[in-house]
């Protein structure tokens, strides 16, 4: 989540067509949006928005809340077409720059427009607005801008029932579900997938599910020669999110829990917060089993998506899972204004060259040798390194 601290001091106020200037007027006559800040200040009624709007964990005032508990309350944009309330956006001022603080949402078009306008008639010494971990529903025109990918969120489009859902998955991938399933089954008579919602669960009770599906989460990594840092700060905030809207399913055998999933309900939406089984039992696929089973709990609960996150692991494919790009966006003043800032395009145009060669040749060094990987891998680093000088020569300035 983007953080700094304001630099600016803002008035409360309400801009409306009459509060900006003929060019702005006739921008918000032509995209019908019109605009409304609130300082720091979220409205109960803009928090409620982000969620029925977005439908993402990391776009909710109540995940901000939790993972900035010390932070100054951001502001609020708000856009509103015909009365009705069409983009919400929480942001700091921190100097010349706009950072929003809204994530892993689809960002529109207009909604970026209007904003973009609105912030820069207001704040007259803002030259920058900085987003981060965005998806585009089609090119932004009309600003000078940069942007680049660094991770992907999978997401499953939900149909209406189960049977849908099943009959559009692979062949092979079905196969495989039942076939496991049915082996998990035979095996052991006294398995169970039980789902609840969490809402329903003592917090003693929930409290020893989550740790449990964590250290199957760690031994796994740990298994894998990765390590896995899961805090108790981490566990708490995942008890409290799930805790409103949150949707549990256990695998038992007998009483002992072997695996599960944990899903948080977020307007229309679900995000997959936690997946895990005991590494003792790979060999029945049982985690992806759980998280196939998570998912059609999610429709039948009325979901909508289900966000599986970042993360490329060939189970979120075979489920359906469609990766949608997360970009980081800035969008500059003007041309002008692009141009006197050198140190930040180069800063950018590294980062997301950085990206782009990661993502295109480390799996490719994945399969050969330990030497090849271990040399692009310090290659990135040191790239990684000029551009962190790079960011600091423009701050310095």
């Amino acid at each position: 989540m983007a953080q700094g601290s304001d630099g600016l001091l803002i008035a409360a106020l309400k801009t409306s067509p009459a509060c900006v200037d003929a060019h702005n007027r006739d921008a918000e006559q032509a995209s019908g949006i019109v605009s409304e800040f609130h300082e720091q200040s979220v409205p109960d009624f803009a928090a409620q928005a982000l969620d029925r709007l977005y439908g993402s964990l990391y776009a909710s005032y109540s995940h901000f809340s939790l993972s900035d508990p010390a932070g100054p309350v951001p502001h609020t944009w708000v856009g509103y077409r015909h009365g009705l309330v069409v983009g919400v956006l929480l942001f700091r001022l921190r100097f010349d720059q706009v950072l929003v603080l809204t994530e892993m949402f689809c960002l529109e078009q207009a909604v970026a427009d209007a904003f973009s306008r609105a912030i820069f008639a207001q704040f007259r010494e803002v030259k920058t607005i900085h987003f981060n971990a965005i998806s585009l529903s089609g090119p932004l025109t009309g600003w000078p801008l940069q942007h680049y990918a660094f991770s992907e969120n999978y997401v499953i489009r939900l149909p209406q029932c189960v049977d849908q859902y099943l009959a559009s998955i692979g062949k092979s991938t079905r196969k495989t579900l039942r076939s496991y399933g049915n082996r998990l089954r035979r095996h052991f008579p006294n398995f169970s997938w039980d789902v609840r919602a969490v809402a329903e669960m003592r917090a003693h009770e929930l409290r020893s599910v989550i740790r449990q599906l964590h250290r199957f989460k760690r031994d796994r990594m740990a298994a894998r020669g990765k390590r896995a840092e899961i805090s108790r700060r981490e566990t708490a905030r995942l008890l409290i999110l799930a805790r409103h809207a949150g949707l549990i399913g256990i695998a038992r055998i007998g009483d002992r829990i072997c695996g599960g999933s944990l899903a948080c309900r977020i307007g229309d939406n679900y995000v997959m917060l936690l997946s895990a089984a005991d590494p003792a039992l790979s060999s029945y696929r049982l985690g992806i089993l759980c998280c196939f089973w998570s998912v059609c709990d999610c429709i039948r609960a009325g979901g909508r998506e289900c966000h599986l996150l970042w993360g490329r692991y060939r189970y979120k494919t075979q489920l359906l899972g469609e990766p949608r790009s997360l970009l980081r966006l800035t969008i500059y003043r003007s041309r002008l204004r692009m141009a006197l800032s050198p140190l930040m395009v180069l800063s950018i145009l590294m980062a997301g060259t950085r990206y782009r060669l990661r993502g295109c040749l480390l799996p490719q060094f994945a399969g050969r040798s330990s030497a090849l990987s271990s040399w692009f891998r310090r290659a990135i680093a040191l790239w990684r390194s000029v551009q962190t000088l790079v960011e600091h020569g423009h701050r310095s300035i």
